[in-house]
């Protein structure tokens, strides 16, 4: 709350955790409604919930949207997050064939758009759920506006999609954080972690977010070194008793940091 409505106030801020992640977007990018949108995120449609640039090797870390302007005249709009580690967890207590074929079967995510100014075609196999040595939790990857076709075996295709299905559902029902964004205010969230998404909107009027980038191991590098210096006693990566993962696929479970764990009414 309070940054500056300003174009260059997003990447100010980002450059106070660490490097801005370029990307295919630049930098950063603005999220308004445009008459020649090259994506549903520059119209008034709903996004669901989703995680970004899942077709990249390395996804983006950090997410930060600055909101610059939102008129009153917008209905809709607000910016939605949900924890994904928290619905894979449910899921896998509830069901738990589903978990391990999401967690076996790769799924193809995909960016095919030639009629840009900079063209893309980026694809990138991984399977949805990713787990440590020890079966731990370490990675979720959804986004279903970028997946591209399923290439895995005809005996496998049965399996992957009722996982999937059992996936999106638990997330439909998964409780979700709804805000309207305030020009002025700064929503930073863990894009490895917390899926994003949109309300529609429409009405007479603009709603304009800025957007960037902070890749997932610069943002941990700058928590480590943080606490090791602030925090008594704590050692940063090389404590033995750091919160839970980040969603960056580290095996060293015990060694990472993020957010706590939480129980999820996933309706599972």
């Amino acid at each position: 709350h309070g940054a500056p409505a300003e174009p260059g106030a997003v990447t100010r801020l980002a450059r106070r955790i660490g490097p801005v992640q370029p990307q295919i977007y630049g930098e950063a990018w603005d999220v308004v409604t445009s008459e020649r949108a090259i994506n549903l995120a520059y119209t008034g449609e709903p996004l669901g919930p989703h995680m970004d640039l899942c077709y990249y090797e390395s996804p983006p870390g950090l997410q930060l949207l600055h909101c610059l302007r939102f008129d009153e005249s917008i209905a809709g709009g607000e910016s939605t997050l949900i924890d994904a580690f928290a619905v894979a967890r449910a899921l896998r207590r509830s069901q738990p064939r589903a978990f391990a074929d999401l967690a076996r079967i790769p799924a193809t995510f995909l960016k095919d758009h030639s009629d840009r100014e900079e063209p893309v075609l980026m694809s990138y196999q991984r399977p949805h759920i990713s787990l440590g040595p020890g079966g731990e939790l370490v990675g979720v990857f959804w986004s279903p506006p970028f997946e591209g076709p399923l290439r895995a075996p005809r005996e496998e295709i049965g399996a992957y999609y009722a996982a999937y299905s059992a996936l999106h559902g638990a997330i439909e029902r998964a409780p979700c954080t709804r805000h309207r964004l305030q020009p002025g205010e700064v929503l930073v969230f863990n894009n490895r972690r917390m899926l994003h998404g949109r309300d529609g909107f429409a009405g007479e009027g603009v709603r304009h977010l800025r957007g960037c980038y902070v890749n997932i191991d610069e943002f941990a590098n700058r928590f480590n070194l943080l606490r090791r210096k602030y925090v008594p006693g704590a050692g940063g990566a090389s404590s033995a008793d750091p919160p839970l993962p980040l969603g960056n696929q580290d095996w060293a479970l015990g060694r990472s940091v993020g957010l706590p764990d939480a129980p999820c009414d996933c309706g599972l």
